[in-house]
């Protein structure tokens, strides 16, 4: 299956339905008054995880996910079958952003974090349905007992989303193609990602799982880093962002080169200039692999090399391919994890604001010409079925952060707002 980790998609949660208008006639009483039912609430769109999807593939040939409708309301007090609200499977590690499309909101940056899915079966609600409309019975009072009018549906909301995937594991496996970077992941976590002497065998980032007891560890093992991949060279830094939430970075190397130590500095260069700074906090391990292709004496210099000249780091000397030193890295990999998790739970703090789903977002203001602007969006046309004064429609609006948003859009006292084609002189308190 192929590998996705960002995709665009439109979200479209239902409409309620509308109220009836409806009289009841019988015979025996052929003015019973009115009984036009409710409309039923438009359905909702959540956003899942699912520990067994693990891309954006399954999403990508659908462009818009709609929920459906609430059904109108009829006579006879009989209230619309509300929308069925829809659940969008996504894997674990999905940050859920307004799409740059999005026109630009009040306090709000184009690329708002609405949400992340971390947890199994953890639900975001993303976009609400509208309200069912009220039918003609449900106005009815001591001074009209024959309305003649119901209430519309209200629209459901509509996003365009950005969903971005930084996959969810304890350890990110960093190195240049043939360094062994898989075939560690497969010796430890007896997978099978593929291997093969020839450069970025991996294309995709791979996951495996080391176990030890109860214990487990999730390990990311990315596609290999050239010289130049911050410039786009290789396969430039495009998977780099999944180290992000990596407890531990490590880096890979092949001992059996004539000078290993370089490319090292080639895989801290390019981190460094990737512009991912949480990862220069990150606590970072070296792999020397391939051991068992160095002589004795040759492993015994480079040894005593890395003890004397990097010694502020910590450091394994192993062969992914003979298992040399596997149980060690292993047991050490555990206690760093445990030690650095430690670490980051006395001092972490929220990495996002979560979006409040209750504040109406969708408006938006078009200037038609000097002075002239237009006020659209369903959270408007929401106001404007529940207001029919305009008065109150602009009580209602002043109410919001609506006067911050039009000052951030140019709109200056006295000017023309036109809303449902009624024309407003705009006033800021």
């Amino acid at each position: 299956m192929k590998f996705v980790d960002e995709i665009s998609l439109t979200v479209k949660a239902g409409d309620g339905g509308n109220g009836a208008v409806s009289f009841r006639h019988d015979y025996l009483n052929p003015k019973a008054g009115p009984d036009g039912g409710n409309g039923g609430n438009g359905g909702h769109v959540y956003f899942q995880g699912d520990e067994q999807v693990n891309s954006f593939f399954p999403l990508s040939s659908k462009k818009i996910w709609a929920a459906s409708n609430g059904a109108n309301g009829q006579n006879q007090l009989k209230t619309g079958k509300n929308g069925e609200n829809i659940y969008i499977k996504v894997p674990l590690g999905t940050i859920i952003k307004l799409s740059e499309e999005k026109p630009a909101f009040t306090k709000i940056n184009k690329e708002l974090i609405l949400g992340e899915v971390l947890f199994p079966q953890q639900t975001l609600l993303i976009a609400k349905g509208g309200r069912g409309g009220w039918g003609n019975a449900a106005f009815a009072s001591s001074v009209n007992r024959a309305p003649r009018y119901a209430q519309k549906g209200q629209l459901g909301e509509k996003f365009q989303l950005k969903l971005e995937l930084k996959i969810l594991a304890d350890i990110g496996l960093l190195g240049l193609p043939n360094a062994g970077k898989s075939t560690l992941i497969n010796a430890l976590t007896n997978t099978k990602v593929k291997t093969a002497n020839f450069p970025f065998t991996t294309l995709n980032p791979q996951l495996g799982v080391l176990n030890a007891g109860e214990q487990k560890l999730t390990i990311a093992d990315l596609p290999g880093i050239i010289e130049g991949a911050n410039q786009g060279k290789g396969l430039g830094l495009q998977f780099l962002r999944h180290i992000m939430r990596c407890s531990l970075i490590i880096y890979m190397l092949d001992a059996s080169k004539n000078n290993p130590q370089q490319d090292l500095n080639i895989l801290e260069k390019e981190l460094a200039n990737s512009g991912i700074a949480e990862s220069q906090n990150k606590q970072k391990i070296i792999i020397w692999n391939k051991i068992d292709l160095l002589s004795l004496k040759k492993a015994k210099e480079l040894q005593d090399k890395v003890q004397y000249e990097l010694s502020d780091k910590k450091h394994f000397f192993i062969s992914a391919t003979k298992k040399i030193n596997l149980d060690l890295l292993s047991r050490e990999l555990f206690k760093l994890n445990k030690e650095v998790k430690k670490s980051v739970a006395l001092t972490s703090s929220p990495l996002h604001k979560i979006y409040d789903f209750t504040v109406p977002l969708d408006w938006q203001i078009i200037s038609l010409k000097t002075r002239y602007w237009k006020l659209t969006g369903s959270f408007i046309e929401n106001l404007i079925q529940k207001h029919h004064q305009p008065e109150k429609l602009i009580w209602e609006l002043k109410k919001t952060n609506l006067n911050e948003y039009f000052q951030q859009k140019g709109v200056k006292d006295n000017d023309v707002i036109i809303i449902n084609n009624q024309e407003f002189f705009w006033h800021y308190e």
